[in-house]
């Protein structure tokens, strides 16, 4: 039998957003749900006090985090990198240790490059990789399926925004209860 997963913990959890950059805008079919799911974990997670990092991917190519994020971001440093796994750049890693969190929740593109290698360094770091599967995006759906069957392969756990939030929420008497359930109440339709 499978050991079941263990439980996001908000005192556990960091949030890793991966390079939501707008190079990609045009490229992703669903671009709108997409940003609309990352956004959304990003406050959520904020309203649960877990610390988020942002990467960016060669921004002087690829743009900066879209403005579409910036609000929920407010205070976040975005951390450039070359490396195509956000564990590449020295500074995640130092965020990472400073943190002391062993539970990664991920959103970001592109699912089968930056996210499945950032995820594939979690592993190795011997963290929990928790992929919020609506809220990851590739250019093209086969590059996404792909992407997914990697971060399987590689032991994430599946989550989701909503699954994420409820689950650190834990219950309706948690403080932040009502914070997160308005930020999820009209999230688009899913694409994953």
């Amino acid at each position: 039998m499978r050991p079941v997963p263990d439980r996001l913990d908000p005192d556990r959890a960091l949030l890793l957003v991966v390079d939501v950059q707008e190079a990609f805008r045009p490229h992703i079919d669903d671009w709108t749900p997409l940003v609309a799911h990352c956004d959304a974990l990003i406050r959520g997670c904020r309203a649960l006090d877990v610390p988020v990092i942002v990467t960016e991917q060669y921004p002087q190519g690829l743009g900066p985090t879209i403005p579409e994020l910036d609000e929920a971001l407010t205070g976040v440093d975005r951390i450039e990198k070359r490396a195509f796994s956000s564990l590449g750049a020295p500074e995640v890693v130092a965020r990472l240790d400073q943190y002391g969190r062993d539970q990664v929740v991920v959103c970001g593109i592109e699912a089968h490059v930056c996210v499945q290698q950032s995820v594939a360094d979690i592993r190795r770091s011997g963290r929990q990789a928790h992929v919020a599967l609506d809220a990851i995006a590739s250019r093209t759906a086969s590059s996404r399926e792909v992407g997914v069957r990697r971060m399987r392969a590689a032991g994430m756990v599946p989550s989701g925004v909503e699954l994420a939030l409820f689950e650190m929420l834990e219950s309706a008497e948690h403080p932040a209860f009502k914070a997160v359930s308005a930020i999820v109440r009209d999230l688009p339709a899913s694409f994953a």
